[in-house]
């Protein structure tokens, strides 16, 4: 008789916990969030399904992903024509989850909290309102990118290499070129010293 309650247990709660296991790949629209997070969004709602993607992960109930998206929701007006917004729930969908993981990857992030914004080739890890201007302008360099980078459809194909940031690449080629420019004003000015001796 117990083996049969703790099966009745077992099987219960499993039950509760398929829906996260099995779930798909699921996105929201912005307006979706709005209504299930009780926010104060106001737009005008257009079909967007054409246009360059900016991917949002948030977690339910979090008030720096709820500020984020309020504040995409007050520009979203001005940039709707050109770009859509997907936000993925990552806390109670595992698969939403998986893909969180597999995008912050592509930018050599580890998966830290959310939320967690990737527009074109920009990454936006956590919200502040400092982060306000930055985000208009990566909005407005995916508009004007001939050829967008779409992350999702990149983790889809299989890519899984690695985003290189050309401005880490700058900052080494800088980096090498005053360190031997440092190297060879040393070198003279000792030369230069031993000459007069």
């Amino acid at each position: 008789m117990k083996f049969l309650k703790y099966f009745f247990v077992v099987l219960c709660t499993s039950f509760l916990f398929m829906g996260n296991v099995f779930a798909a790949v699921e996105s929201e629209t912005l307006s979706e969030v709005c209504e299930s997070e009780d926010l104060t969004c106001d737009f005008t709602e257009k079909d967007t399904s054409g246009n360059r993607n900016i991917y949002v992960f948030r977690g339910d109930g979090c008030s720096y992903c709820q500020r984020l998206l309020t504040y995409l929701a007050s520009i979203y007006d001005d940039y709707s024509d050109e770009v859509n917004i997907v936000i993925y729930e990552v806390t109670g969908n595992r698969d939403n989850m998986n893909l969180y993981e597999d995008v912050a990857a592509k930018f050599g992030d580890e998966v830290q909290g959310y939320p967690y914004m990737v527009i074109g080739e920009e990454v936006f890890n956590g919200y502040t309102s400092s982060y306000d201007s930055d985000i208009v302008a990566a909005i407005e360099d995916l508009i004007s990118a001939e050829t967008p980078y779409d992350v999702v459809e990149e983790v889809n194909s299989g890519n899984t290499d690695v985003v290189e940031e050309e401005s880490n690449s700058t900052a080494v080629v800088i980096t090498f070129i005053f360190a031997a420019v440092v190297i060879v004003l040393v070198f003279m000015g000792y030369r230069l010293k031993n000459i007069k001796k």
